[in-house]
């Protein structure tokens, strides 16, 4: 995990997005990060590895979580709606009581993953 990053949020979503658009081939490693509870609306974390991160109680609506692995990351509770989680990694993440409304899960792979009691999780294809 790059300690760097974590300095990095507390300034925000816009500050942080900003940031990856200078720096689009940066190495997002927040693999084991505790990011409990934070608003990180909108955030870009796409291809970031997440691995083992806490997320329990965050706010990622509308967040760009595209390719990201978040390979067993707590995610309880979550608020995930409309996030982009297209070819997302979240096998073994707990999503309980997340809430996915009209998140995109196109090629996400979520085996294992724990759903129990998620809201509107889209239909498998």
């Amino acid at each position: 995990m790059n300690e760097r990053l974590l300095i990095r949020l507390k300034f925000g979503s816009a500050a942080w997005n900003s940031w990856r658009r200078e720096s689009p081939d940066a190495a997002i490693d927040l693999g084991g990060a505790n990011l409990d509870g934070m608003i990180l609306t909108g955030i870009d974390f796409s291809s970031a590895n997440l691995r083992g991160a806490s997320l329990h109680a965050t706010n990622l609506m509308n967040a760009d979580l595209r390719h990201a692995d978040l390979t067993g990351a707590n995610l309880r509770e979550a608020d995930l709606i409309g996030a982009n989680l297209e070819g997302a990694i979240l096998s073994g993440a707990n999503l309980h009581e997340t809430d996915l409304l009209g998140a995109n899960l196109a090629t996400a792979r979520y085996t294992g993953a724990d759903l129990t009691g998620a809201l509107h999780v889209p239909e498998a294809k």
